[in-house]
């Protein structure tokens, strides 16, 4: 019998771990991390594509804004999103779920910010989406299901 300090009590006073798939501190940071990457690589490539030069600059700039905006919402969502999805052992439903909560989320966001509710708004953030699920994809065996 495995014990722990999370989990529910049996009849012996015994604690159980939880069952359901656990995104360990490790796995939430290299998901983070390959999800950001991947989504600034991308609007750096879109960025760079259609500015007049400049293209230090602008990677600085990318660099610097991306992963401090990404390191303050994407990680605390993305651990909510794992804490929800926690009793759901199918990684795929995961997986899909990291895809499409950021897309809707920042859709939303992004329609109430002044962008609109056009389907273009819709795949500008389904990018943040797919680097998201990417991410989670990424660390698929990193997790621990129990």
């Amino acid at each position: 019998m495995t014990h722990g300090a999370l989990g529910e009590g049996t009849p012996d006073g015994d604690i159980l771990i939880r069952r359901g798939v656990i995104l360990t501190g490790r796995a939430l940071f290299k998901g983070w991390a390959i999800a950001t990457t991947l989504w600034l690589v991308g609007l750096y490539i879109v960025l760079a594509a259609t500015s007049q030069g400049f293209l230090l600059d602008l990677a600085l700039m990318v660099l610097m804004y991306g992963y401090g905006i990404a390191l303050v919402t994407g990680v605390p969502l993305a651990w909510i999103l794992g804490y929800l999805l926690r009793p759901i052992r199918n990684q795929w439903i995961h997986v899909a779920a990291f895809f499409i909560v950021p897309t809707l989320g920042f859709w939303a966001l992004g329609s109430m910010l002044g962008f609109g509710w056009t389907i273009g708004a819709l795949g500008l953030w389904a990018t943040v989406g797919l680097a998201a699920a990417l991410g989670r994809m990424a660390v698929w065996r990193d997790v621990a299901v129990r």
